[in-house]
């Protein structure tokens, strides 16, 4: 019986016998913390790319805004009064040297800007109102012809900050343009479509 009493004794005051313990525990203390820091840098990353994307994001609807601004004065810009249909303000306009020009204004806001004030020999017509008429027809082939001025006058602005505009000439709706931006971060998700209608359609009849 004794020696069993004094075996356990000496265990019991054998250092030895703790030192597998104070090995052990710096080690799960350094797992814990590897954890730890792993889950933290794996969350702070998520904060950051979502913040990243978020900022992103309002960028691109800031410039999609600005973008759509700069078409609908293009729309508003489109004129068919000196024969030709074009964004381009005129720069001859009104009476010139006691001639009167097609285009009575360079000015977008009065409706007279939009139709020629005099008969245009180009369209064969013989009045000014069948002359729009004769520009602006809605058939596949003229609805073409006459949009096709406006895509390009869209086609050449810049693209928008972290977006792409494609624009399509809609004849199954005669007189429309439809400008579709997609997200260049997002698998080109589209964000917005915009029909636009230039002010010049209203005076075809």
């Amino acid at each position: 019986m004794m020696p069993i009493i004094r075996r356990n004794q000496r265990l019991r005051h054998d250092p030895e016998s703790h030192r597998g313990i104070g090995l052990v525990e710096p080690m799960v203390l350094t797992l814990l913390l590897m954890i730890v820091m792993g889950a933290t840098a794996n969350i702070f990353n998520s904060i950051n790319r979502r913040t990243l994307s978020t900022q992103q994001q309002v960028v691109m609807q800031a410039a999609i805004d600005d973008n759509v601004r700069q078409i609908k004065i293009l729309a508003r810009q489109f004129t068919c009064c000196s024969g030709t249909c074009t964004t381009a303000i005129p720069t001859t306009y009104g009476v010139i040297a006691t001639v009167t020009q097609p285009c009575a204004t360079n000015n977008p806001m009065d409706d007279r800007y939009y139709y020629p004030q005099v008969d245009l020999a180009s369209t064969g017509a013989l009045n000014e109102q069948s002359a729009v008429d004769t520009l602006c027809q809605t058939d596949a082939t003229n609805n073409t012809a006459f949009m096709a001025p406006l895509k390009a006058g869209v086609d050449a602005l810049a693209q928008p900050t972290n977006a792409t505009r494609a624009t399509l000439i809609d004849n199954s709706n005669p007189h429309v343009l439809r400008v579709t931006f997609t997200d260049n971060n997002n698998s080109n998700k589209v964000m917005r479509v915009e029909n636009i209608i230039p002010r010049m359609a209203y005076f075809c009849v």
